[in-house]
Order: C-alpha cells, then sequence, then structure tokens
C-alpha cells in the first residue's frame, strides 16, 4: 500500500463513521453561538466533528482554541474534538440531555 492508498483508506472510513455514528446538530442546541458552526456540527458520545472549513469559526466562536491538542485529531476533512477533554464532554451532555 502506498502512501495515496492509506489516505484513500482513511478518507473512506472517516466518511462511514460520519454517516454511521454522528448526528447532526445545531450549535445552539449543543449550548455553542450560531456562528461557530453554520450548517451545524456532527456529534456523537466519544466526540464532536466540525468540517475543517469550520474549525476557525468553532475555535473563535465555540471557545474550542482552548482544547489542548491532545483532544484534537484532523482526519479526512473533518476535525475531531474528543469528548475527554472537559469543555467538549459539557456540549456532548447538552446533545444527551436533549434527546
Amino acid at each position: 500500500m502506498d502512501f495515496y492508498e492509506l489516505m484513500n483508506t482513511v478518507d473512506q472510513s472517516v466518511e462511514q463513521f460520519i454517516e454511521d455514528e454522528t448526528e447532526l446538530v445545531e450549535a445552539e442546541l449543543i449550548g455553542l453561538d450560531r456562528r461557530a458552526a453554520y450548517g451545524g456540527l456532527r456529534i456523537c458520545e466519544d466526540c464532536i466533528v466540525a468540517l475543517k472549513s469550520q474549525d476557525k469559526n468553532l475555535q473563535y466562536y465555540g471557545g474550542f482554541e482552548y482544547i489542548e491538542q491532545e483532544y484534537r485529531s484532523v482526519m479526512g476533512g473533518y476535525v475531531f474534538y474528543s469528548g475527554e477533554d472537559e469543555r467538549v464532554q459539557e456540549h456532548i451532555q447538552k446533545w444527551l440531555e436533549s434527546k
């Protein structure tokens, strides 16, 4: 397997995870300013997922700039924020409570 095959495999796995394991939610539902994520965010019990193109807004308007790098991963066209971070977990809890 070469690098490009690896990247393609990762992208496909990420897309499958997004489709199967996450739910699209509006930023306000989880306690964020709507400007943090126009068009919504993906969320599950473990993480919050933003499109790469949304990440700067999420960091600025959502306060995610304060999340330690160890809880932030970029895969494919997405940025994943781990629920192991207290700030992220608070937003996940709001989502769970709204269900």
